[in-house]
């Protein structure tokens, strides 16, 4: 009985969250039985970074459940603390108190240990999805000229940042969003080289997202070849906002400031599509990238 008694604030919280969570999902279930059917059929392209965006959903979600157990769980022991003293008899030791405030000390580390990775994890992932997004925007300004462009394909465990088809040919582009030093020289620290095997960047080298970019254009290359039933040569292009790319080599993939992509789609050595061929490969890329769901099947509006 002494055990009930201790726990009776903490009981009574969370009896009132559960009662509150349950009567959400009454209101819920009744308001769909009211709702229509929305005039939303077919299934949308995916947006620049969809991927990255899922991921910092999640990201989000778990951050909220992680900052409601670290800001419960020192009310629930303060509850159950004050309980104990006020429902027992006996006093409480020492040991005891030290005890307690070792276990929280340790859980409640552990919570913002947690936290703290969750948080940088979600800089990185949004990060990479605002370049995206600004890359795609460059990108997009080319269906002006007859280019088709697409965004984030799904592939093999991967996904492909987005995809360029037009009469020059088929390619597929990489988008590396990475953060600058901070210092006096904006312009140098803002700079990257490339040799045609390695980008070197003011602080580290990078020679994984040019075989990563190579291996995804021979991957959809493959594709588009079982897809269309004839080879197709994808080219690989890597993006990188924001840096100023000074090469120092003919040889190796383009690498290039989104602001270029016009420049470059002009100038670039062509490797000619006829259009029925470029009809066919659109469509194939089309309903693979056609796959996001729309969520507001139902609606309460008229």
């Amino acid at each position: 009985m002494k055990i009930i008694y201790m726990h009776i604030p903490s009981l009574i919280m969370f009896g009132v969250t559960a009662i509150l969570m349950v009567l959400l999902y009454i209101i819920a279930k009744c308001a769909q039985l009211q709702r229509k059917r929305a005039p939303l059929t077919q299934d949308f392209l995916r947006s620049p970074g969809h991927t990255s965006l899922k991921r910092l959903d999640a990201l989000n979600h778990e951050i909220n459940i992680y900052l409601v157990y670290l800001f419960s769980l020192p009310i629930c022991i303060y509850a159950a603390y004050i309980s104990l003293l006020y429902f027992s008899k006996t006093e409480i030791d020492t040991q005891g108190i030290i005890t307690l405030a070792i276990i929280s000390t340790v859980i409640i580390a552990y919570f913002l240990f947690r936290l703290l990775r969750f948080f940088r994890e979600r800089r990185i992932v949004r990060l990479g999805y605002e370049g995206e997004v600004a890359v795609a925007q460059e990108l997009n300004q080319l269906m002006m000229e007859g280019y088709y462009v697409y965004h984030d394909l799904p592939a093999d465990k991967f996904n492909i940042n987005h995809i360029v088809i037009g009469h020059t040919g088929v390619f597929a582009i990489e988008t590396n969003a990475r953060s600058k030093p901070t210092s006096r020289s904006r312009v140098e620290n803002a700079t990257v080289s490339y040799d045609g095997r390695v980008l070197y960047f003011p602080k580290g080298n990078d020679w994984k997202t040019l075989d990563q970019a190579k291996q995804q254009a021979d991957w959809l290359s493959e594709w588009i070849h079982r897809a269309v039933g004839e080879p197709i040569a994808v080219r690989a292009i890597v993006a990188l906002p924001g840096w100023y790319v000074k090469r120092t080599s003919a040889d190796g993939i383009s690498v290039i400031n989104p602001k270029q992509f016009s420049s470059l789609f002009k100038y670039i050595k062509p490797r000619h599509l006829p259009q029925e061929m470029i009809r066919r490969i659109v469509c194939q890329i089309e309903q693979k990238c056609r796959n996001v769901e729309p969520r507001l099947k139902d609606f309460d509006g008229d």
